[in-house]
């Protein structure tokens, strides 16, 4: 159970942060009233007007706006280690692996159902920007770090790097198939409409997280050689 529980967390993170890396600069140049339309527009106004040429400025400016997302995905990812050694003698290893893979997957998630909102995707609401909630996403989403991405090493000791290899297979595929599907779903759309787009990375993403939170073994079994095996 332990194993399958890795492979869906590993699933919904290969789709959550394949998806937002493939689709978020997309998103931010096409939503109306995105923090990244003004900045779109001035860089694509200075662009000669050859075949595709503000095409890519567009993307370029849209890409620009998730790199502090990215950066602050590397801080938190750096950090996790203690804060998850710190929190595993308060409340156990793996209540904290729970929190923090359900955390990883849940709030970006639930960031994702938003930005599929209507008012989300006409610019409605102004208070929260798309491109902040991008960088909340990607940025809790390195939580993970300090959960599913360490499990193989307490729940299958003897098998660790073969139950890790694993878990990033099943992360390539979900996160290959999820942005050639997402793709599809935006061209049928007229390629504007993120909101079954965001709505099903979403859902891969929060059902796997869950599943991990709630079948990952209650205690880890560490494999601990004794002091004859340990000597040369």
């Amino acid at each position: 159970p332990s194993g399958r529980a890795i492979l869906a967390a590993q699933f919904g993170q290969g789709a959550l942060l394949y998806s937002l890396a493939s689709w978020g600069p997309l998103y931010l140049e096409r939503i109306e009233g995105a923090a990244a339309a003004s900045s779109v527009a001035t860089v694509a106004s200075t662009v000669a007007a050859a075949p595709g040429a503000k095409v890519a400025a567009a993307a370029a400016a849209a890409s620009l706006a998730l790199i502090p997302a990215q950066l602050t995905q590397a801080i938190v990812g750096v950090g996790v280690g203690s804060t998850s050694d710190a929190l595993t003698k308060r409340i156990g290893t793996a209540t904290t692996r729970r929190i923090l893979q359900a955390t990883s997957g849940v709030v970006p998630g639930l960031i994702l159902w938003y930005l599929s909102s209507p008012s989300a995707s006409s610019g409605v609401d102004q208070l929260v920007q798309p491109a902040f909630l991008f960088g909340v996403a990607q940025t809790v989403s390195a939580l993970s770090l300090g959960a599913v991405s360490v499990s193989h090493l307490e729940v299958a000791p003897r098998n660790a790097g073969t139950v890790y290899a694993l878990g990033n297979v099943a992360a390539a595929i979900s996160g290959a198939g999820t942005v050639n599907i997402c793709g599809m779903l935006l061209e049928s759309g007229g390629g504007s409409d993120f909101s079954v787009v965001w709505r099903l990375v979403a859902t891969i993403s929060i059902i796997g997280s869950i599943t991990y939170a709630l079948t990952i073994k209650a205690e880890p079994e560490i494999f601990i050689k004794s002091d004859k095996e340990c000597q040369v």
